[in-house]
Parts: structure tokens; C-alpha cells; sequence
């Protein structure tokens, strides 16, 4: 007669080394995580550098219920390349008092990632050149440098408001619109969407606190950064649109004016220049064809703020065409290298330095 009893005892070892083969493919991936995320750390820190610099932009911004997103402050990044640092305030630079001494003159420089200064470091920044210029100078000056990458004209105005105006800045410098003729090339239904300024969903911006998480998904998987605007490609000035850009820069001007500064207005430096040297130009666009375009949008945004200046009773100051549109101080179509922050500065203070003897 066959014995035909389970055999429960040796069932038993193979059933708990199949649990735990189970639990280890579970854990294993979790534990290389948290090794491949120390020993990033651990080499950045050897380099100086800080956790956040492969996707500093997920910590750089913070949501904002008006406009989209706003810069984080207290912000700090250091990579290998250059270093940001936000103040309290949330400016680009150091630690200012909120209330300004009674000596000192402020100037404040309102716009985009140009006047935020992109692709340089703190100290070349030209907003820090400038402050350095004009107290060598022997003028008691601040700058403030209130730029962020990606905004328009619709987001300035409200920072300047919130941000800027309670600083009582006596002067202020708008270096900016480049970004603004993303809309004004569009309709009179599609202007609304570019009031708010993207800023990466909420899931993004905690994993944004992985070191590992920034090196894959930004250095590693990351597509290239699209540098000029596609929307502009091809295209012109819509009525609507440059209805809208002059409607802002006016709103804008409102604003300075009742905050009690002087308003200044810049033309950006920028490739989308008649005199762009051949080996810049491609930084336009890829096709040779489609170039002028291009540069035809770079003198409509010029002449329409020298137009505004003009009708405004503003200085108007051309780094459009006093900052040669050559590789050696232009990185991409309007973001400066460190020479051409520190050209930009030295424009600027030739520039300012009358007009701010005469607020002393």
C-alpha cells in the first residue's frame, strides 16, 4: 500500500525561500536606489557641488496663484559650471535689508532669463558688474537683479508689484521682451495662456530633491534644451498681439511710475541682429532660409521699445546694437556669455551713471 501523505515538511523550506526571493527582488531594487543616490552625493559633495545640481530649475521655481511660478527664495546651486544663489527676498544675489538705507541709491533690473543672466555664475552676473562699477564709482548703489527665466511681460509687471516696488527701488531697468513675441505672433484667443509661467507638477518638483533623480531624467535622458522660441519660427506680428505687448509694457510703466521710480528702458542684446556673425547665426535657426525671419522679429522688438521710450519720456539705451552679435558675447540668440555680461554691465554704466547722479 502507497504512503500518499503530503510531505509538509519539506514543502515547508522551499515555500519560505520563495517568500524571501519574492521580499529580495522587491528590495533589491530600493537599496540600489538609496546606494545609487549616496554615493551621488557623496561625489558631488568631493566636487563642491550641491544636490540639486543636475535639475536646479524643479527647486529653482515655486508655484504662484497669479502667474504660474516664481523663484524660490533662499535658493542655492553649485555645479561645476557657475552658481545661482536667491536671496530672502527672492532676488538673484545677496542678502539686502528689506527697508532701504536713506543713503542709497536702488536700482532695480526687471525681465526674462537675459536679465536673470542664464548662463553665468553669481558673481559675473552683469546686475552684480553693474553695483560693482557704480561704487567704484563712489556711488552708494544697490542692484537688485529681479529677472526670471521664462517670464513676459504679463509676469514682470505682477512681480515687479509684489516682489520689487516694496523695496523702493529709485530706478528701475527694463532689459526684456524677447520672450513677450511668443504672443505676439498669436491671436486674441490664444493671449491668455501665456499669462502663466509653466512650473513642473508637484511629484516632480519633490523628486527633484533626488541628486540621482536629476542626473537621469536631465543629463542623461534629457532632450535638448529648445533655445530659440518654435512659436516665433515663420511668423509676424499679429495686431492683436502687438496690441497686447504694448498694452503690458504700459501696464508695466504704470506700475514703476506709481511706485515712484524712474522708469528706464534697454533693448536686449541679442543674435536676431542684422550684423550676426556667420558663426553665431545658426543659433536663429537651423535652416539659412528661415534666419531672417528671425531677425526681422529681433528689429520689430527693438524699434517698438524705442518707440514706447520715446512716447514715455524714458532713456532709451540700444545694447541692441552697441553689443556686437558675435559668438564671443552671445551664447545663444539673447543669452550672454561672461564677456558679454560684463560688456553688458560696462554699457550699463556708461549709460546710468549720469541719470543716477542726478537721484543723489
Amino acid at each position: 500500500m502507497n504512503d500518499t501523505t503530503p510531505n509538509t515538511g519539506s514543502a515547508r523550506p522551499i515555500l519560505a525561500r520563495r517568500r524571501r526571493w519574492r521580499w529580495l527582488k522587491f528590495c533589491l531594487p530600493i537599496v540600489a536606489l538609496i546606494v545609487g543616490e549616496l554615493t551621488l552625493r557623496v561625489y558631488t559633495w568631493c566636487r563642491g557641488w550641491t544636490p540639486n545640481c543636475y535639475a536646479a530649475q524643479l527647486r529653482l521655481f515655486r508655484p504662484n496663484a497669479e502667474i504660474g511660478a516664481d523663484l524660490r527664495p533662499g535658493f542655492h546651486m553649485q555645479s561645476g559650471t557657475y552658481s545661482i544663489t536667491i536671496n530672502s527676498l527672492g532676488l538673484r544675489g545677496p542678502e539686502i535689508n528689506r527697508n532701504k538705507p536713506s543713503n542709497v541709491v536702488r536700482v532695480a533690473i526687471v525681465g526674462e532669463s537675459s536679465a536673470f543672466g542664464y548662463l553665468v555664475g553669481d558673481d559675473d552676473v552683469a546686475a552684480r558688474r553693474l553695483e560693482a562699477n557704480l561704487r567704484a564709482q563712489g556711488l552708494e548703489v544697490e542692484v537688485l537683479n529681479a529677472g526670471v527665466p521664462g517670464y513676459n511681460l504679463f509676469h514682470s509687471t505682477v512681480r515687479y508689484r509684489e516682489v520689487v516696488a516694496p523695496l523702493k527701488p529709485d530706478v528701475v531697468l527694463a532689459y526684456l521682451g524677447w520672450n513677450d513675441l511668443t504672443y505676439v505672433v498669436r491671436e486674441a484667443s490664444e493671449l491668455a495662456r501665456f499669462r502663466v509661467r509653466p512650473v513642473a507638477p508637484a511629484w516632480e518638483r519633490q523628486l527633484g530633491r533626488s541628486t540621482l533623480y536629476g542626473l537621469v531624467a536631465y543629463r542623461l535622458l534629457g532632450s535638448p534644451v529648445q533655445m530659440v522660441p518654435s512659436q516665433i519660427g515663420g511668423s509676424r506680428p499679429t495686431n492683436s498681439g502687438a496690441a497686447a505687448f504694448h498694452s503690458n509694457l504700459h501696464l508695466l510703466a504704470d506700475e514703476i511710475k506709481a511706485s515712484g521710480a524712474r522708469l528706464v528702458v534697454c533693448a536686449q542684446a541679442t543674435a536676431a541682429h542684422p550684423k550676426v556673425s556667420p558663426r553665431l547665426a545658426p543659433v536663429l535657426a537651423q535652416a539659412e532660409e528661415d534666419r531672417p525671419d528671425v531677425i526681422r522679429m529681433g528689429a520689430w522688438l527693438h524699434d517698438r521699445e524705442r518707440d514706447f521710450a520715446t512716447a514715455s519720456n524714458a532713456p532709451f539705451l540700444d545694447a541692441y546694437n552697441s553689443i556686437p552679435p558675435t559668438e564671443e558675447y552671445l551664447a545663444d540668440y539673447v543669452h550672454l556669455t561672461v564677456a558679454g555680461e560684463h560688456e553688458l554691465a560696462e554699457f550699463w554704466t556708461r549709460e546710468l551713471l549720469p541719470l543716477l547722479k542726478d537721484e543723489i
